[in-house]
């Protein structure tokens, strides 16, 4: 780069040795070459150079478009280079399979740990429900028959710790029905969302199955790069891959734990009923 540097520098020396008495126009000329020649040595493109007119906005556009045709993989790029191109798809199809695999898992455990939830909630509070009817049982012969201390579960008790006891477990009984109706609601939307996820775990096989037998077909030149057969295959293989990478990221805690409207009404509702 030095050696050309040091060309280009005695080149310009020399010229403006045999421009001497050249005239205005042809030095101009001569200058413009000379100061081009050293502006594309250091990398530098000026449109308003004399040749080239080029304005700085339009100049740019070229310069991005060059980097996107060198950077992705655009339409263009897909019908010039199709084997490649759905061989990049099967790295993608890949790296969404991974994702799907973390969906599943975190879902299938947070199921896990909801369905226990809902499993003690639901047995403490039958166990709390069956001590009330039995409190209320006891209570209502004690009082009957003026028997009190309350022989009950093996305990002697008053009338006021009696009433004590049933209004307790009563209080004890809302929140964990509550709560076992809240997980309920989780519990469906969880499923709801391993469905999907599954759905999309057979989609990425027969995906992948698609782009292996396109690149088989291409090899085989059973498909003609230049025909709409191609752009078609493309375009369908693309629009299935889009559809299968929305949403394909790892669940956040948020997102496990949130059930959807529907659910919690129902869930809410069923609640009420049993009461």
């Amino acid at each position: 780069m030095k050696k050309l540097i040091v060309a280009v520098a005695i080149a310009a020396v020399g010229s403006f040795a045999l421009l001497n008495g050249c005239s205005q126009e042809d030095r101009d000329e001569a200058m413009n070459r000379i100061g081009k020649a050293g502006r594309a040595l250091n990398g530098e493109v000026r449109p308003n150079d004399k040749d080239n007119g080029i304005p700085n906005i339009v100049a740019e556009q070229q310069r991005r478009e060059l980097v996107r045709q060198n950077t992705e993989w655009t339409p263009e790029n897909q019908a010039l280079h199709p084997i490649e191109y759905c061989q990049a798809q099967l790295e993608e199809i890949a790296k969404i399979s991974s994702q799907l695999e973390v969906q599943a898992h975190k879902y299938a455990v947070a199921k896990s740990q909801v369905q226990r939830t809902i499993g003690n909630a639901e047995a403490q509070a039958a166990n709390f429900e069956k001590f009330i009817a039995d409190g209320k049982k006891a209570y209502r012969e004690a009082e009957a028959g003026g028997m009190w201390p309350a022989q009950f579960n093996g305990y002697s008790l008053s009338r006021e710790k009696l009433q004590e006891k049933l209004v307790e477990a009563a209080r004890r009984v809302k929140p964990l029905r509550e709560s076992a109706a809240k997980n309920k609601a989780i519990l469906a939307s969880l499923n709801r969302k391993c469905s999907l996820v599954s759905k999309r775990q057979r989609e990425t096989v027969e995906l992948r199955e698609r782009l292996n037998i396109t690149i088989s077909d291409l090899k085989l030149k059973k498909l003609d790069e230049g025909s709409e057969g191609l752009k078609d295959t493309l375009n369908g293989l693309n629009d299935a891959l889009s559809s299968l990478g929305a949403d394909a990221s790892d669940p956040s805690l948020d997102d496990l734990a949130a059930p959807d409207a529907a659910s919690a009404t129902q869930a809410e509702f069923e609640a009420l009923m049993a009461n």
